[in-house]
């Protein structure tokens, strides 16, 4: 026991180390121990390790003085490469980015329509990795590790995903062990995680959230998502499930949900439901789109930004919903800030002004301000970058690049 107890307590210095560097970007090892309350002598022989493992290199401040500068330490971005994939129903986009998340390769291909199997999915998502890889040059070895977004019910701990709300119910997505699956058919230690945990762990190591220990991502995509750091850990709850905020009531009538409840605010407030209206208007002739069959959401917003009042009404519905329920969120938890993001940012006032507008509204003395709002521009890559900054959490957390990581 005491072994393991040195074991642990050796890993925690290291942890807490490697995070001082990261944050500090450039420090001292005086300024480490400082920090860390360790020693001097722990800090040099843990900061040791660090150079030898290429994580951390040794650069000189520049002085303005006589004397001889001060060695700083720095994250080493180049020290190792992880791959990170976002899996949507419409696109599976991979990117290889190195430890300061910088994006070195990126690929994305479309899912061919009535491709709709795990295994299919897999097989597709392996040929994107290689093509991403062998475009800019990284062999297999070069990867340590492959991260995974994936929208819907997923259960990070197990490797399970319960339910992806793009692919059909009953094509084989229930309980499936994806996670085993890519590892066995790309070779690389794979993790997955809920989209918009691993949004909130790349805004909380290299994003709008650097340095905060308090806060949430909203995603406002096809469905609605939420990932929650609470004094600087993702909360995942019990079945690793945490933060579906898009299955909580919208108050809004009785729409039904493709979760198979009903009255969701994912029914009432996201792109899902937004589409769906829109649909509906154009089929009673109050909107007339270029082409009905295929209306997609960026066909909706640019008529509604051309002066559509139906569809104007749509998204300021949806924003005053989504509003109240982020403000509700913040009396849970008290968050220091509240980032907004995904593809609804292509909306912009539309939606945003009334959002935010709604919270303000939900404000009171008792509880003082409301917390920060932060509204992220929506990137393509965005996911598959949180992804892959996931994989590096797991880096950080082991504070090592072990052979077989």
């Amino acid at each position: 026991m005491r072994a393991a107890n040195k074991d642990m307590m050796r890993a925690i210095n290291r942890c807490n180390i490697l995070r001082t560097i990261r944050l500090g970007g450039a420090i001292s090892r005086k300024d480490i121990a400082s920090q860390t309350g360790l020693s001097l002598a722990t800090v040099t022989g843990i900061t040791a390790e660090f150079i030898k493992e290429g994580i951390v290199y040794e650069k000189e401040a520049v002085s303005s003085s006589s004397g001889r500068p001060p060695v700083l330490l720095a994250l080493n971005p180049d020290g190792a490469f992880v791959a990170g994939a976002y899996i949507s129903a419409e696109k599976i986009s991979v990117v290889i980015i190195n430890l300061e998340a910088k994006v070195i390769g990126f690929h994305y291909v479309p899912v061919p329509s009535g491709l709709n199997s795990p295994d299919e999915v897999v097989d597709l998502l392996d040929d994107t990795i290689k093509t991403c890889r062998m475009n800019y040059g990284f062999l297999p070895e070069d990867i340590i590790g492959l991260g995974l977004g994936i929208p819907g019910l997923v259960n990070s701990r197990e490797g399970i995903i319960h339910f992806h709300p793009g692919f059909n119910r009953g094509a084989g997505w229930e309980d499936i062990p994806f996670s085993s699956l890519v590892e066995k058919k790309t070779g690389f230690q794979t993790f997955i995680e809920n989209s918009s945990n691993t949004l909130a762990v790349y805004e909380q190591w290299f994003g709008a959230a650097k340095g905060c220990e308090n806060f949430f991502v909203v995603t406002l995509e096809h469905g609605i998502g939420l990932g929650i750091i609470i004094e600087g850990r993702l909360v995942r709850g019990w079945k690793g499930m945490a933060g579906e905020l898009g299955h909580v009531s919208g108050y809004l009538g009785d729409q039904p949900c493709r979760c198979g409840l009903s009255g969701c605010l994912e029914a009432v407030g996201s792109n899902y439901s937004i589409l769906r209206d829109a649909r509906e208007l154009a089929e009673q002739g109050e909107w007339q789109p270029s082409d009905p069959q295929d209306i997609t959401i960026e066909d909706v917003i640019d008529a509604a930004k051309q002066g559509h009042p139906v569809l104007q009404d749509i998204f300021t519905q949806a924003g005053n919903i989504l509003g109240k329920r982020i403000s509700d969120l913040t009396r849970v938890l008290d968050p220091q800030k509240v980032i907004i993001t995904g593809k609804s940012y292509l909306a912009k006032d539309m939606l945003f002004e009334p959002m935010t507008k709604a919270m303000e509204s939900r404000a009171c003395e008792v509880f003082g301000s409301l917390p920060e709002l932060v509204i992220r521009p929506w990137k393509e890559e965005n996911y598959a970058r949180g992804a892959g900054a996931m994989v590096l959490e797991k880096l950080h957390q082991s504070c090592a690049i072990p052979e077989d990581f």
